[in-house]
């Protein structure tokens, strides 16, 4: 039997062209999401709530261990479970619990859970989180022009 702690309209399906769903180049990412922007005023026109939105979220990926989970969950093209998010971030498992609680919480990852002995969960981004990927490309790409120690 399969719990799952998310609702899976969240997962993106081929057929939705999620991120997930096939290979694409950094401009097939932001042409996709572009949508995203329509309606978002320029950043000196931006409401206060939309401000201490986008903080909350900052807050939460600059977290000790954050991007790396991110990062190796969205590179992995499946599904992961916990021990194998542990040895590629180096997390302990206090921390990558706490996080993927955090991100559980903020809609960010779904969290599967299979009625097994052992236990086995998986844990995969949401629609919502892969939403992100042209911020993190935007970013990879400014990191790719500026070197900051």
């Amino acid at each position: 039997m399969v719990e799952s702690d998310e609702d899976d309209s969240s997962s993106p399906t081929p057929d939705q062209g999620g991120a997930r769903s096939q290979e694409h180049s950094s401009a097939d990412v932001v042409t996709q999401y572009f949508h995203l922007l329509d309606g978002v005023p320029p950043i000196d026109q931006t409401p206060e709530e939309l401000h201490v939105t986008v903080s909350d979220l900052l807050e939460l990926l600059t977290k000790a261990y954050a991007m790396d989970i991110l990062f190796h969950l969205f590179c992995e093209h499946d599904a992961l479970r916990f021990n194998e998010i542990e040895a590629a971030t180096g997390a302990s498992p206090k921390v990558l619990s706490q996080r993927l609680k955090e991100f559980g919480d903020a809609g960010l990852i779904t969290r599967r859970s299979y009625d097994e002995i052992p236990p086995h969960v998986e844990y995969e981004p949401t629609r919502m989180a892969e939403e992100l990927d042209p911020a993190f490309q935007f970013l990879y790409a400014w990191a790719d022009h500026h070197d900051i120690d």
